[in-house]
């Protein structure tokens, strides 16, 4: 999990049931051309008159940062706001289409566990002491 993972983006679409694609920085994707997101989103549009796209903070960085050597202090790549940059490609290829942009930052990694995270948790932890001792 973190910044250039999709494990939340993926668990939370897949428990959600409702989203149509899923951007993840795992699976490279492409936005413009017949197999594209655009295409895709259309297709969808369509057929159901909404679509629901989830896109994970490092997902597109291949092309919004592929030639970027930015790094934070400790040392991770500065990522680039993919949500911003593919929100207007959607709205410059769908100008009809009324787009909500949701960025939750934080607020997904900030919520209070529940009891099945902190057992979870809690059985990591201890099998990770038990591999460093053996």
């Amino acid at each position: 999990m973190g910044r250039q993972s999709g494990f939340i983006a993926l668990n939370a679409s897949l428990s959600s049931g409702v989203v149509d694609a899923c951007l993840i920085p795992e699976a490279p994707f492409t936005v413009h051309g017949d197999n594209g997101l655009i295409a895709h989103i259309e297709n969808v549009l369509a057929n159901k008159g909404h679509a629901v796209v989830c896109v994970a903070e490092g997902a597109g960085q291949d092309i919004l940062a592929a030639d970027s050597t930015k790094k934070d202090a400790s040392g991770n790549p500065i990522l680039e706001d993919v949500g911003v940059w593919l929100k207007q490609q959607i709205k410059d290829s769908i100008p009809s289409a009324d787009i909500k942009y949701i960025d939750p930052t934080y607020m997904i990694r900030a919520i209070p566990t529940n009891s099945g995270d902190r057992i979870y948790c809690k059985i990591l932890a201890h099998n990770a002491v038990h591999a460093a001792f053996a």
